[in-house]
């Protein structure tokens, strides 16, 4: 047992008294090395006295000779201990290979991946890591080299979802002191010695750099990176009040409550539409939603658009398009769409929900509109984009509208235009394709209000 006088686990302990732990099951992330190691010692002990359980978890990245030998050491010792522990492993060099990812946020993400699953599996309230103040110093200098703004430049938050950090205010000398002074046994990951790793390169070459010119700037850089969060979670809150929830995958913005804000709220308001929608968007992809003038449309990422009003702002997720369907005659459904494909000889009208093609003998194909194309008219042609425009379709209904294809060239677009040299002649073999919407609570796309 440590003295209660050691910082180490005074910190700890004022660290858990501001989370209910009573009653709980704390799961503590453990490599073997000195900052798990005493981060467990420490929640094991205290948990005796406040009244909690503490197992612990341990993940074998299988990137080192000695992965193995960590995995054994920390299995010998939590048996000795008396500790729960889980353990788990993945190829990280493989999954970073497939994700596109480097191979530190490849092992990360497998990382954090098992610490979750097990966390539900054991049930878990909370995942404690042993991220410390020198980690937070490297982290916000990693953020800035790459141009984060305040939100990275915010550092490794102490709490974030039921990740705990319970040694983020101690020092790295805190910490060996513990471990010195407990004759705490641990691992080496050889690893952390490799300095073509960034990470590896700031905490061994820059950070003690950094404090021969400033002395103690590794604690300031950690405590300027709780202020940004404390500011920036201010800032969040304030955006988010003036955001409405999403309704039907839509969340739509005032224009006036938009553009009466300075440019730093906007980009805040744009992200939090975003966030509402759960996807996350970089700067210059918010740059160019506030970008839109009236009447325009955006693709984001992750299934969402950008539609700009007059008087509104929307970002929507986009539904699901069905693949191209080549027709066949009778009926068929494509997507919300009922279709009926019939051919004639006689004379046949186009009329509501009915078009009207020459039998040329190719293939039939409706697919969704991909932005492109021209279709011929009595006096030349004109892009599809501006025949959606006269036919007054909104612009963000333009990509889920049907195409008709007729051996794979634009041929007509339902509702709005056919090509013109494709009109039938009295006599001539004729396609029929009637184009109705199926299935409750799906509305023909139409004409649409200029001004929503």
């Amino acid at each position: 047992m440590t003295r209660r006088s050691d910082p180490l686990p005074r910190r700890v302990r004022a660290f858990c008294r501001q989370l209910e732990l009573r009653g709980t099951l704390v799961l503590c992330a453990l490599s073997g090395g000195r900052d798990s190691m005493a981060l467990l010692r420490v929640l094991s002990e205290l948990g005796e006295e406040a009244g909690f359980r503490v197992a612990a978890a341990h993940f074998n990245h299988r990137l080192r000779p000695a992965a193995d030998r960590d995995e054994a050491f920390v299995r010998d010792w939590c048996a000795g201990e008396g500790i729960p522990l889980t353990c788990g492993g993945g190829d990280a060099a493989a999954f970073a290979r497939r994700a596109g990812v480097s191979l530190e946020d490849g092992a990360r993400q497998l990382r954090y991946r098992f610490l979750e699953e097990a966390a539900d599996r054991m049930g878990a309230a909370y995942i404690a890591t042993a991220h410390h103040r020198e980690d937070n110093a490297e982290t916000v200098l990693l953020h800035l080299l790459r141009g984060a703004g305040p939100q990275g430049l915010g550092g490794i938050p102490p709490v974030r979802g039921r990740i705990i950090r319970p040694l983020l205010e101690a020092s790295r000398a805190e910490i060996d002191g513990y471990v010195d002074r407990s004759g705490l046994p641990y691992v080496e990951d050889e690893s952390n010695r490799d300095v073509r790793f960034t990470r590896n390169r700031l905490r061994l070459e820059i950070l003690p750099l950094l404090e021969e010119i400033a002395p103690g700037c590794a604690g300031r850089i950690a405590s300027a990176a709780a202020l940004l969060r404390e500011e920036d979670a201010h800032l969040r809150r304030e955006a988010e009040a003036l955001v409405p929830e999403a309704v039907d995958g839509a969340v739509a913005l005032p224009v006036p409550v938009l553009y009466g804000q300075d440019s730093p709220i906007r980009r805040r308001l744009v992200r939090t539409m975003g966030r509402r929608l759960g996807a996350e968007l970089t700067r210059a992809q918010t740059e160019a939603v506030l970008s839109l003038r009236s009447g325009g449309c955006l693709d984001l990422p992750q299934g969402l658009c950008a539609v700009r009003k007059p008087r509104r702002l929307i970002l929507k997720k986009r539904p699901l398009l069905p693949p191209p369907l080549v027709l066949r005659e009778g009926v068929q459904s494509w997507g919300p769409w009922r279709i009926t494909l019939r051919r004639s000889e006689g004379p046949a009208e186009e009329g509501p929900g009915r078009t009207v093609l020459r039998d040329t003998g190719g293939a039939l194909t409706v697919t969704a509109w991909d932005g492109s194309g021209r279709l011929a008219v009595e006096n030349g042609s004109r892009t599809i984009k501006r025949l959606f425009a006269d036919a007054g379709i909104p612009v963000e209904r333009r990509r889920e509208h049907p195409l008709l294809l007729l051996g794979g060239k634009p041929a007509a677009v339902p509702g709005v235009a056919a090509d013109f040299r494709l009109r039938p002649e009295p006599g001539e073999a004729a396609l029929i394709i009637t184009l109705l919407p199926e299935g409750a609570g799906r509305d023909h796309p139409q004409k649409g209000r200029r001004d929503e």
